[in-house]
């Protein structure tokens, strides 16, 4: 607690004390573990500026979230979005995961420090991407693609869906291909997390395993 006024104090934010039951109420019934941050949301970004940015000193590497729901999963997706240096992500305005203090947990700061964009309709967002020279893949466990043959060189977003569903139709539709990860046990499919970070990792060390064999 001491080192947390002490850095409050060098950054000159205000500290404020109250009792638990106040903490309960801003954290709104989270594990404040006795202190709560009042928090500015970041500038909105938009389709363009991801499209702009780089992604670990290459093209962008973009992640659509296409009605992912549980606020874990969508955590631990910007969590290793931010951490392959993702330019950012686009989520639904509708039916998905709270752009909240809870997803900010979740993701352990993440989504403070990666643009999110949310947007009306995910495949018009494609759409937009794809006419701008970027690839679109859906992660797809009936994909015809293995995500290892993927080319990840260009500007790249990489689609995840629902828990219960999947990739919608409609959104698959807006997608160049769909990518397959190989199960070799008994389990049909991932987590939609864990099938994500696989695939994100992939992307950068494909990029720099390529970068590598020009040098």
């Amino acid at each position: 607690m001491a080192d947390i006024r002490s850095l409050a104090a060098s950054a000159a934010v205000a500290v404020t004390f109250t009792d638990a039951s106040e903490l309960d109420q801003l954290s709104i019934g989270g594990q404040h573990q006795g202190v709560v941050a009042s928090v500015r949301p970041p500038p909105p970004a938009s389709v363009e500026d991801l499209l702009e940015s780089e992604s670990a000193g290459g093209p962008p590497l973009i992640l659509a979230a296409d009605q992912v729901q549980d606020v874990g999963n969508l955590g631990a997706l910007l969590r290793t979005l931010e951490a392959v240096d993702g330019a950012g992500a686009i989520v639904p305005a509708r039916r998905s995961a709270a752009l909240t203090g809870g997803l900010a947990r979740a993701s352990a700061g993440a989504s403070l420090r990666t643009p999110l964009v949310q947007v009306a309709n995910i495949a018009r967002a494609l759409d937009q991407m794809r006419e701008a020279g970027a690839w679109i893949y859906a992660l797809d466990q009936d994909g015809d693609t293995d995500f290892n043959d993927a080319d990840f060189g260009r500007p790249t977003c990489l689609v995840v869906g629902n828990e219960a569903r999947g990739v919608r139709p409609g959104v698959r539709k807006a997608c160049d291909a769909g990518l397959r990860i190989p199960m070799y046990g008994g389990v049909g499919s991932l987590n939609v997390s864990v099938a994500g970070a696989i695939v994100m990792y992939h992307a950068v060390r494909s990029r720099k395993a390529t970068d590598s064999d020009v040098a």
